[in-house]
């Protein structure tokens, strides 16, 4: 039997929430998802015989791209992608930025999948320094999609960086809302080494540093980054230092995600950490 039929159901005990209607909207996600994998519990919903093929029965995958959005983040597992290919969201989001989708120079790929990837700072900074420009794509287990856009990228340079491009974002309803960075673009990203993607000092911290970063401009911080390497699935946002309060941002305070992704400009060659990247090299 599939190693997921025991993963799925402790996945959902871990990701239990508190709140009385959370858990009401929680019972019927697991309902739904257990329905869709299990295929005797499908057989009696839709009152057909069970199969024993094992090979016939639904991958978690397969049964998870059935569901709601909303439904599998409840229970603590994303979906396959936040940003798919045609997806209506790509336009407005990048539309004058160096990651324009209709640039001839550009080709939007995904270079880091946190639940693929890794959850750590370490792993984000292995698949995203020296690619240049960067839409961060989160997904919180109550559902909320935001990010930010980083003109600068990363390189571990434990360092802040001066940008008037910068931006935070979010999808409300199928439409992106933008908050802009402040007049100056003074501190707009930091480029923490054992951190995650960080704009303003505050106003969203994906995975923040576990001890403090003594980098500035003396250069990364020569500390076991293992140990002091933050965790993206934390999030916190204290919106309104570096960037203007997007109406309706749905983060405050700290947040839990089930979902981290970055885009970047495959024509973009990797100088890799330290080296600078040079646009359009490919």
């Amino acid at each position: 039997i599939s190693f997921h039929l025991f993963l799925t159901p402790l996945n959902m005990l871990a990701n239990m929430p508190t709140s009385p209607i959370a858990v009401l909207q929680y019972f019927l996600a697991t309902a739904l998802l257990i329905s869709f994998t299990y295929p005797t519990v499908a057989a009696f919903h839709y009152k057909v015989e069970p199969t024993t093929n094992f090979s016939s029965r639904l991958s978690l995958s397969s049964s998870l791209s059935l569901l709601p959005e909303w439904a599998t983040t409840l229970v603590g597992v994303a979906p396959s992608t936040l940003l798919p290919e045609g997806s209506p969201l790509r336009v407005p989001l990048l539309t004058g930025t160096s990651l324009d989708p209709a640039s001839e120079r550009v080709s939007l790929v995904r270079s880091y999948k946190a639940s693929v990837d890794g959850w750590s700072a370490i792993s984000f900074h292995r698949a995203v320094d020296g690619r240049g420009s960067g839409l961060v794509v989160c997904l919180s287990r109550k559902g909320a999609k935001f990010g930010g856009f980083n003109p600068l990228g990363w390189m571990s340079t434990d360092d802040y960086g001066q940008t008037s491009s910068a931006f935070l974002w979010y999808d409300r309803g199928g439409k992106i809302v933008k908050g802009r960075v402040n007049r100056g673009g003074d501190a707009a990203v930091f480029d923490y080494a054992t951190g995650g993607p960080t704009f303003g000092s505050a106003d969203l911290c994906v995975g923040p540093p576990r001890a403090a970063v003594m980098g500035g401009f003396t250069g990364p911080d020569s500390e076991d980054l293992a140990t002091s390497s933050g965790n993206l699935r934390q999030c916190k946002s204290t919106v309104g230092g570096a960037y203007e309060m997007p109406k309706g941002w749905p983060v405050r305070g700290d947040t839990d995600l089930v979902e981290v992704e970055v885009y970047t400009n495959e024509n973009v060659d990797n100088l890799g950490g330290g080296g600078g990247w040079w646009p359009f090299g490919k």
